[in-house]
């Protein structure tokens, strides 16, 4: 997380050299959905990836994108591990909250990654993007003679608007 007083990042350094990146949200974004792939070979991936941020092609891919994925990517601990959002199937949620809260048209509008995430993060309860993810990070609660309506509720809510998995994210289930 970014102190008030420091700017957001535009380079990194990997063995001592300095790589200019675009860290625009649509660039990282893509670099998530090259990182889904599985009919591109690692190191091409890690190249690819890469090349999505920083625009001289680096020598040491690997490296590049390992520490590209460091700051980009930190570990959550607050999901527990459970994905909540999925940016291709949310898409129009996503648009319609930035639009609806801030103005922002995330169409035509540019912002930098760690913008985007922080804006995503903190959208107010009351926009449909927070209500499903609050529906889907919802425990089921135990079953009593009194909540058999709640539940049933929850149960529809949650198939309403679950993520459609990936064959990876099938196995792990």
């Amino acid at each position: 997380m970014l102190k008030l007083f420091e700017r957001l990042p535009d380079s990194i350094t990997v063995d001592g050299k300095r790589y200019k990146c675009n860290f625009g949200f649509r660039n990282v974004l893509k670099m998530l959905e090259i990182m889904q792939r599985d009919d591109i070979l690692p190191d091409a991936r890690d190249y690819l990836c890469a090349r999505c941020c920083v625009k001289n092609a680096p020598k040491n891919a690997a490296k590049v994108y390992s520490v590209l994925c460091s700051i980009l990517f930190p570990p959550s601990p607050e999901t527990g591990g459970k994905r909540l959002t999925s940016y291709e199937q949310d898409a129009g949620l996503i648009r319609t909250a930035f639009r609806q809260v801030y103005g922002i048209d995330l169409y035509r509008d540019d912002l930098h990654w760690f913008e985007f995430v922080e804006l995503l993060q903190y959208l107010p309860d009351g926009c449909r993007y927070e209500e499903t993810i609050g529906i889907r990070a919802r425990p089921m609660p135990a079953a009593t003679k009194y909540n058999q309506k709640e539940r049933e509720w929850l149960m529809r809510a949650k198939q309403s608007v679950a993520l459609h998995l990936n064959e990876k994210e099938q196995a792990r289930k």
